[in-house]
């Protein structure tokens, strides 16, 4: 299971400490950022206390105009929790008693300059990027007319050198050999290169050759959506390949299922061709347009126009 300590998002996220260092090593275990309302009103049923909790304007106001012994009430409610840490927002002022409790609960009270709704947003996204599954897989992606490719095989069968044609066709280079796949929604995967050998390829007879340096900043991309996988195989004579196409197969990343095809490999095959083609069906398919459907009927009542 991922952890977030409370001061990486202090480091990261640029905030000031105003109380609790001794939080800082809290750990963070949701994605999700909470501006407490019904819980500043007394009402804590269904309070995620495990959420880091923000205060801004709106919240601090509705304080402001509490009594001295109510406000210090619901600060000692809210903070009773073993909330990972509070930050304040609009670098706003903030009261002594939230200051002196924060101090004697050990949770970290921060503060930041950005706007309340803003820096909701950037916190979300940056904790949801944090906690997001991820896997390394063994591949060569690329973006082939704004389509993310996942080339997979066995060591050999040519991904790299098919990847390299691509890249001199126009297309650009995400990753090579080792793709780093983040799952960012129930039906979405980014693909990244791996920092080591980002930009980089492999060609076996050539060594490292780096894609940028020889084809510009054009021929590469730091991360794409993965949209299709091509999984590239030895042809195999007495295996019944897909001629048609009419049914869409699908592979599973991550509990994604994301299109996929397999392409068998021999002497004299341009993988490239094909794989332009492949990224070109994909939009078609996008748009509603079935090639191997609107064939398949088309044959169907000819044959049925002859009996």
């Amino acid at each position: 299971m991922t952890l977030v300590l409370v001061r990486e998002i202090v480091q990261d996220q640029d905030l000031t400490i105003l109380a609790g260092r001794d939080g800082l090593d809290r750990k963070i275990i949701s994605a999700e950022v909470h501006r407490p309302g019904l819980e500043l009103a007394g009402f804590f049923e269904h309070f995620g206390y495990e959420r880091v909790i923000l205060l801004g304007r709106t919240e601090l106001a509705y304080l402001g105009e509490q009594s001295g012994e109510t406000r210090k009430v619901r600060l000692r409610q809210l903070l009773f929790f073993n909330i990972p840490c509070i930050i304040i927002t609009d670098d706003l002022l903030v009261s002594d008693d939230l200051v002196e409790l924060c101090e004697k609960k050990n949770i970290s009270l921060l503060r930041t300059a950005v706007r309340a709704g803003e820096f909701v947003y950037q916190l979300s996204s940056y904790l949801h990027n944090r906690f997001a599954p991820r896997k390394s897989v063994h591949g060569v992606f690329v973006e082939v007319y704004g389509v993310g490719i996942l080339i997979m095989g066995p060591s050999g069968i040519g991904k790299s050198e098919c990847a390299l044609e691509l890249v001199k066709r126009g297309h650009r280079l995400v990753a090579d050999d080792a793709v780093q796949l983040m799952k960012i929604s129930d039906s979405k995967i980014l693909g990244s290169p791996d920092d080591m050998i980002r930009h980089h390829m492999e060609i076996r007879g050539l060594g490292i050759i780096d894609i940028r340096s020889l084809f510009g900043i054009a021929a590469t991309a730091d991360e794409k959506s993965v949209d299709m996988i091509i999984n590239l195989e030895k042809w195999d004579d007495q295996k019944e390949y897909d001629r048609l196409g009419i049914f869409q197969k699908t592979a599973r990343l991550i509990k994604v299922e994301i299109p996929s095809t397999t392409i068998p490999v021999r002497e004299g095959r341009n993988l490239a061709v094909v794989i332009e083609t492949a990224a070109m069906n994909f939009y078609l398919r996008r748009m509603g347009i079935m090639s191997a459907e609107n064939f398949s009927k088309k044959l169907r009542a000819k044959v049925a126009g002859e009996f």
